[in-house]
């Protein structure tokens, strides 16, 4: 497999669609560094939706952003029109997208990219140059190595073997996000040590991600009493409900801070706790990337496929016959989320709490282990 065209002569300029949602975008990082490791001098530009691109702020892979936004200033056709102009004014020599979508193919097409590389899916083949058949999920297990499997099958760098360059998934907070984060706790009466779990209730997917709001709100609670915690509910403005009702039912009183922070500002406040809870979330994945300790809550989806890398992550799941089944909503009786008990989780919670204070200079590193 040979990519053809410009690429093999050491690209220039080279265009990266991002995905669209959080969590695969902080799990394709990997690919993105394989991408510089590959093309070193190249300048590697990333186009990206604005709810994604503070995952890629400063990073090392990568040289700028253009930020695509079809909610704001790229809204209608006239907006889509003035980004193609951008991007045919920056003659970038190829672009690799990590994004599935037909549109994705379409921006690189309009966009006169010389050599425009991505899966062959949702009817886009025939505006590629390098149309890559979509391997099975057998043959790249994680999801992050759907990714480097796109570089591999185009003959841009080796074949990917675990655990290879995931064990490098790393986010940073900046010197200033991280004096913001001291000023705005302070701000909030949090100020001084003090032992903070966050708390991440949702997950923009569907609700066959969540676990229920009663549970969150009792493992908070026995977390407040156990560890004298403070909590703090994170999340989306469309969120703001569903924090509202686990505060309400809590026998403390948590903070919350749903809709109120930028992702960057939210991962300077992650950085200050002893604790991340969520669901399979975008969230998850970025509190893995930055090595804190995290338990992601898995249901509906496969956790040997997207379950987070980092050297403190746990994930929680009941086996159940029909999980993973993939879906936004349970159509029977949410039997995977049901199964996952306040007990089970407040039990690794603990655990890993006990471990981090014990070996906290030393962190184990690896794949994440499943708790059943």
């Amino acid at each position: 497999m040979i990519v053809r065209g410009s690429l093999l002569r050491e690209p220039q300029k080279i265009l990266v669609r991002a995905t669209n949602w959080i969590g695969d975008a902080v799990i394709s990082l990997p690919a993105l560094e394989a991408l510089r490791a590959r093309f070193p001098e190249a300048e590697i530009v990333v186009v990206a939706k604005p709810w994604v691109s503070s995952v890629y702020d400063r990073h090392p892979a990568l040289d700028r952003q253009i930020l695509y936004d079809p909610q704001g200033v790229h809204r209608g056709s006239g907006g889509f029109s003035a980004l193609i102009r951008q991007l045919r004014k920056e003659r970038f020599d190829a672009a690799i997208l990590f994004q599935n979508a037909f549109h994705a193919a379409w921006m690189a097409w309009r966009a006169n990219i010389p050599n425009r590389i991505g899966y062959a899916r949702d009817g886009r083949a025939f505006l590629l140059t390098e149309s890559i058949e979509t391997p099975a999920p057998a043959a790249y297990g994680h999801q992050a190595y759907y990714y480097l499997h796109l570089l591999f099958r185009a003959g841009i760098i080796p074949r990917p073997e675990p655990p290879g360059p995931l064990e490098g998934i790393r986010l940073t907070v900046q010197p200033e996000e991280r004096a913001w984060a001291v000023r705005h706790l302070e701000s909030l009466g949090l100020g001084g040590p003090r032992f903070l779990v966050a708390v991440v209730p949702g997950a923009s997917y569907g609700p066959a991600k969540r676990w229920s709001p009663e549970r969150f709100a009792e493992l908070a609670d026995r977390l407040i009493e156990t560890l004298h915690a403070d909590v703090l509910l994170f999340g989306s403005a469309a969120e703001r409900p569903l924090a509202e009702e686990i505060a309400q039912e809590m026998e403390h009183t948590p903070t919350l801070i749903v809709g109120e922070t930028t992702l960057r500002q939210s991962m300077a406040l992650f950085e200050r706790c002893r604790l991340v809870v969520t669901n399979d979330s975008g969230p998850m994945h970025v509190a893995a990337a930055m090595a804190l300790p995290v338990i992601g809550i898995f249901g509906s989806t496969n956790l040997y496929a997207t379950g987070p890398f980092g050297p403190n992550a746990r994930m929680v799941r009941h086996p159940v016959e029909c999980s993973p089944c993939g879906l936004r909503v349970c159509p029977i009786d949410f039997r995977c989320m049901e199964g996952v008990t306040v007990s089970t989780v407040y039990r690794v919670a603990l655990e890993l709490v006990k471990q981090l204070g014990v070996t906290h200079d030393h962190p184990a590193r690896g794949r994440p282990s499943p708790s059943d």
